[in-house]
């Protein structure tokens, strides 16, 4: 008769099953300097799957605004109806104060 053994033990594993923005924005968020790209990793992170696609982040403002840039104005639309909890997700990531304002523009293509 064969003894069932125990299954191993794994130390936890930082970033194991969450997105990797959210894993970039938490890195990232501490570092001098690197404002610009946490804000970006926090920003795609709260926006999800697909509005990541078709949505990014251009500028966040000293005054804490996000300022960013749709392919198309329903994404646009979207995400300023989104924008509160949009804000919320992003202002936990990197802290209080830092994102208060939300400017979502469509980008204009050259034909």
């Amino acid at each position: 008769m064969t003894r069932p053994t125990a299954a191993p033990s794994f130390a936890p594993v930082r970033g194991r099953g969450r997105p990797i923005a959210g894993v970039l924005a938490e890195a990232l968020g501490d570092r001098p300097g690197a404002r610009a790209s946490a804000a970006a990793a926090a920003f795609a992170e709260a926006l999800g799957w697909p509005l990541t696609r078709e949505v990014r982040l251009r500028a966040l403002t000293r005054e804490g605004e996000l300022i960013a840039e749709a392919s198309a104005e329903r994404w646009a639309a979207e995400v300023r109806a989104l924008a509160p909890q949009i804000l919320e997700r992003v202002g936990a990531r990197l802290g209080p104060g830092v994102a208060l304002a939300l400017d979502v523009r469509v980008a204009h293509r050259e034909r």
